[in-house]
């Protein structure tokens, strides 16, 4: 074998630039304001916050590692437990 595996990582709402832009558009197309905007995307996960980078990061470094090779095809979410509410 070549000892490669392939996963995908699925973060829910990061708390990012790209997630302002699209707190920016629900602005725009709703007429909330920013924290109602944000606040709608908080609640989406039953953790009731946005994820951090490092959360995502963190994921990535573990499964660069030897010690996750028994890991592969998979599609891991990091979320907060939105996928599965």
């Amino acid at each position: 074998t070549q000892n490669i595996t392939v996963n995908a990582i699925c973060p829910g709402y990061v708390d990012s630039p790209m997630t302002d832009g699209s707190v920016a558009t629900i602005v725009a197309r709703s007429g909330m304001s920013e924290a109602e905007a944000r606040a709608t995307l908080e609640a989406m996960s039953p953790q009731r916050r946005l994820i951090e980078s490092d959360e995502v990061a963190a994921l990535t470094v573990y499964l660069a590692q030897e010690i996750s090779k028994g890991i592969t095809g998979q599609a891991i979410n990091v979320d907060g437990g939105a996928v599965m509410s």
